[in-house]
């Protein structure tokens, strides 16, 4: 049984796609060509991967492990490009890494600061994500690091530890959570006011207000904003300590005393590929990021 790395591409188009047509159009060829490459594939597998009785293509059972094993060869063959190309060029055209908003930048503005030496033509791009959407933003923009808070799902990628940094849970002192100063706030208290996070999307991150359902929510797109809105007296959440120094020195921001924990420490880390699939700009930067943790 032979699978040819043609009959993959065109699996995870239309799985990624929904369409043949739609697969078809974004590999450049005709539908009918798509069309039967995948009918040749089931074929040798002697293995229904769709179910057709819809208006979409539906992956069954089988085709969902099949689909897993395609998307290995294809990173297998994206990793041989990668080499080939380092070991040819040496520096990379192109390194992107991409970060989660929470954690400091001065220690990532740190390392890509000592990279200006080298004079390369690398170009670098550096995005930001949030949480969750870190993992899906380097899957999605194929890039080459990133740096999270979270536990991530590719066991394959290696990672090196950075500086911890710790969370308060604060309020304007004027807001009416803040006010309180004799006793510890109670989880229904914490509830019955708004709370401010970063992006709908709930991702448990080891919060002690994670399980908590409160009466109303705002979402803004980053913790800068998420500041000003809780300086604003809007609600109230958590924002990293380095934030909020200042703020917390001359009193214009408040860590509230609740009876659930209103402090949590995090260790972020940078995840990259191996050694031999970077080129010789994200080695220099490999190198940085280790300096900073020694």
């Amino acid at each position: 049984m032979f699978i040819s790395l043609e009959q993959a591409t065109a699996f995870d188009a239309i799985v990624n796609k929904g369409t043949v047509q739609k697969a078809a159009e974004s590999l450049n060829k005709g539908h009918s060509a798509v069309l039967y490459l995948i009918r040749t594939l089931e074929s040798q597998l002697n293995l229904k991967l769709f179910d057709r009785s819809g208006y979409r293509n539906k992956l069954t059972t089988e085709g969902q492990t099949v689909l897993k094993y395609c998307r290995k060869m294809l990173d297998a063959q994206n990793d041989l490009r990668a080499v080939c190309k380092n070991l040819q060029h040496g520096w990379e055209p192109s390194l992107k890494l991409i970060y989660d908003g929470v954690v400091d930048f001065d220690s990532i503005g740190n390392a890509l600061f000592e990279l200006n030496e080298f004079k390369s033509p690398t170009e670098i791009k550096v995005v930001s994500a949030f949480l969750g959407d870190v993992e899906n933003k380097y899957e999605t923009e194929d890039a080459d690091m990133m740096v999270t808070i979270l536990p991530i799902k590719r066991r394959e990628l290696q990672a090196i530890p950075l500086r911890p940094f710790r969370m308060f849970l604060v309020s304007h002192p004027e807001h009416s959570l803040g006010k309180e100063k004799s006793r510890k706030l109670e989880i229904q208290e914490l509830e019955d006011h708004t709370y401010i996070r970063v992006g709908a999307a709930s991702h448990p991150i080891g919060l002690s207000t994670d399980n908590i359902d409160f009466s109303s929510y705002f979402y803004v797109n980053d913790f800068h904003t998420k500041k000003q809105a809780i300086l604003k007296k809007l609600g109230f959440g958590w924002l990293p300590e380095y934030m909020v120094k200042t703020e917390l020195k001359n009193k214009t921001l408040k860590i509230l005393p609740t009876e659930i924990q209103n402090t949590s420490l995090f260790n972020p880390k940078l995840f990259h590929r191996r050694a031999e699939l970077i080129g010789k700009m994200g080695q220099q930067l490999l190198k940085s990021f280790r300096r900073q943790d020694d």
